[in-house]
């Protein structure tokens, strides 16, 4: 069980409908992964040994689970009772405590608590999205316009003269700074993100 999965499978369950399966998706990847001291999520359970196979806050996984729940809450509007504002409460928790862990360039290490990793830039571009995508959508305050748009700036720092975004968790394996799709189709969605929170924030006076 991988935090990314967050991403991959909530969002799709909620476009089909699926809501309530969506719900417990997170809730499964909750009580295995999120660390309730830090507030932050492992990237890794291992279900045969019953364990984590990687405990590190990696910060894209953390950025996986926060923009997943994101787009779920944008995709669909009928939740269960209850489970619209739990999921973005929960969204809200896990991306403040990312911001603890921001770089003087407005970065991330690839391994949130630990400095010595490489400065990632698609953790950025992730928390982007989902900060404004929850001002844009309205369970964020305006007030996390600056931040999302801050974290998009810093991403968008790292755009070679190609178009790509560098300096992210490189494909295929993952394993060190380099380029990835995934990390193409983020600034994408940040940049769309950006436009619809900025309407919302200007509609607003």
């Amino acid at each position: 069980m991988w935090a990314d999965t967050v991403y991959m499978v909530v969002p799709l369950l909620a476009l089909t409908g699926r809501t309530e399966l969506a719900a417990a998706q997170v809730a499964g990847h909750r009580r295995r992964l999120h660390d309730v001291r830090t507030g932050l999520y492992a990237a890794r359970w291992d279900a045969d040994r019953g364990e984590l196979d990687r405990p590190q806050p990696w910060g894209t996984g953390n950025g996986w689970v926060v923009a997943g729940i994101a787009r779920a809450l944008r995709l669909a509007s009928d939740w269960p009772a209850g489970t619209r504002a739990e999921l973005a409460g929960h969204a809200a928790e896990v991306l403040t405590a990312c911001l603890r862990y921001r770089t003087d360039d407005g970065l991330f290490p690839d391994v949130l608590d630990d400095p010595g990793t490489f400065r990632e830039a698609n953790t950025a571009q992730l928390l982007g999205y989902a900060a404004l995508t929850g001002v844009a959508d309205g369970w964020l305050p305006p007030s996390w316009f600056d931040t999302g748009a801050e974290l998009l700036a810093a991403a968008a720092r790292r755009v070679d003269r190609y178009g790509r975004v560098t300096g992210v968790s490189g494909a295929p394996d993952f394993a060190g700074p380099g380029t990835s799709p995934e990390a193409q189709a983020c600034f994408l969605l940040g940049q769309a993100a950006l436009g619809r929170a900025r309407a919302v924030v200007s509609a607003a006076g």
